[in-house]
Formats: structure tokens, sequence, C-alpha cells
């Protein structure tokens, strides 16, 4: 009777170990889906939300934008109720040309590599060329690390402001592309920390429909 009261015991105290196994196994393969799942949202970045909108341009002011640029976004939005007036398209570019190169190499706003400023100021046929050229690894968002939970340590460019330097009207003619009136801008950035990032650029602008939009950028 000793011998069959200590085999139960033994084999409750198998089942019990098998037991507790098979909960720290579950345990650990629920940790690893959620990391996982974190992760691959991580990746994709999260969606930044839409604070404003200027519905007949389509250009949108999101959560994670800077102050500086949602500084010059409503003074583009105040610019587009005067489309009428004299010296009006000339400003307009000035805009534009600003909010692109603020948005675009403020890399310190962005929540990872795929989250690329100024897509919608590009010309609309060349957007996802523009975001593939920036995120490659000859792009300066290659190296942009995640910061979806702003545990980032990186030292990544703040664009204090943008000036514009220089704005004309030239004749632009590439790959089936054509504008008579189109607006060569030039701009110089300042950044809140010097890291070595280019201090000026050279925008094209052409003319689609009401819409001005950035084609080229040196």
């Amino acid at each position: 009777m000793k011998k069959k009261k200590c085999k139960i015991k033994y084999d409750n105290l198998c089942l019990l170990i098998f037991s507790l196994l098979a909960l720290l196994l579950l345990a650990i393969i629920l940790f690893m889906v959620i990391h996982l799942i974190k992760d691959l949202k991580g990746e994709k970045g999260e969606e930044n939300k839409v604070l404003a909108e200027i519905v007949d341009y389509g250009y949108q002011l999101k959560e994670n934008n800077t102050e500086y640029f949602k500084k010059v976004y409503y003074e583009l939005n105040d610019l587009l109720q005067k489309e009428k007036e004299e010296g009006f398209e000339e400003e307009y570019a000035k805009k534009v040309s600003q909010l692109f190169v603020a948005d675009f190499y403020d890399l310190n706003s962005k929540l990872d590599k795929t989250d690329v400023g100024g897509v919608q100021f590009v010309w609309k046929d060349y957007q996802e060329s523009f975001k593939n050229f920036a995120t490659e690894q000859t792009g300066i968002y290659y190296y942009v690390e995640n910061n979806v939970y702003g545990n980032r340590k990186q030292k990544l460019p703040a664009v204090k402001e943008v000036t514009v330097e220089s704005i004309d009207k030239i004749r632009y003619s590439k790959e089936k592309v054509m504008d008579e009136n189109a607006y060569e801008v030039k701009v110089s950035i300042t950044y809140e920390q010097s890291l070595g990032y280019p201090t000026h650029a050279t925008l094209i602008l052409l003319h689609r429909d009401k819409l001005l939009e950035v084609i080229e950028m040196k």
C-alpha cells in the first residue's frame, strides 16, 4: 500500500511539474508574440493624427509636425484665401518651398525611416519614387531609428527655419513634363544644432492645375 501511495504522489508531482512547464512555455510564447506585433507595428510606423487640412489643396497638418512647420502652414492657409491678389503665386511658391524643406530635413520629428517628410508637396507622379529615394541606402532617412515608443537616443537634425534666398521663373522641360512658367526657388536651412546636414537647397516647382508641386531638389 505504501508503495502505491508513493507512486501516486510521484505521478502527481510529475503532472504538476509538466503543468508548470507548459504554463511557462505558454507565457514565453505570448510574450514573444506581443513583442513581435509591437515590432511589426513599429516597422510600419504609426499614422500621425491629422490636426488640420486645407481641403481645396489637400495639404495636411499632422500631429508630429514641428512648431515651425505649423507656423508656416497657417501662413499658407491664410495666403490661399487671397489667390486672386497680385503676387499671390510667387508667395505661394515660397511657402510650399519652405514647408517642403522644413518637413523633409527635420528628421528629429519622424517616427521611423519610412515617415518621409514633405511628400505631400512633391509632384504627384514622383511621390513614390521620392520616398524610395529618401529611404534607400544612400538616402538621408535610411539610418533613422524607430521612435514609435519615444525612446530614441539618436541625434537627428531639427529644422529651425527655412529662408527663401531667391525665386525666379524658368522654363522647365524634361521627360515629357513641361512648364513654361515654372519656379526655381533657392533656400537656406537653419537647424537647432549643426549635424552636417545640407544648409542650402534649390527647388523646381511646376504647375498642376492650381497646385504648385516640387519636381526637383538639388
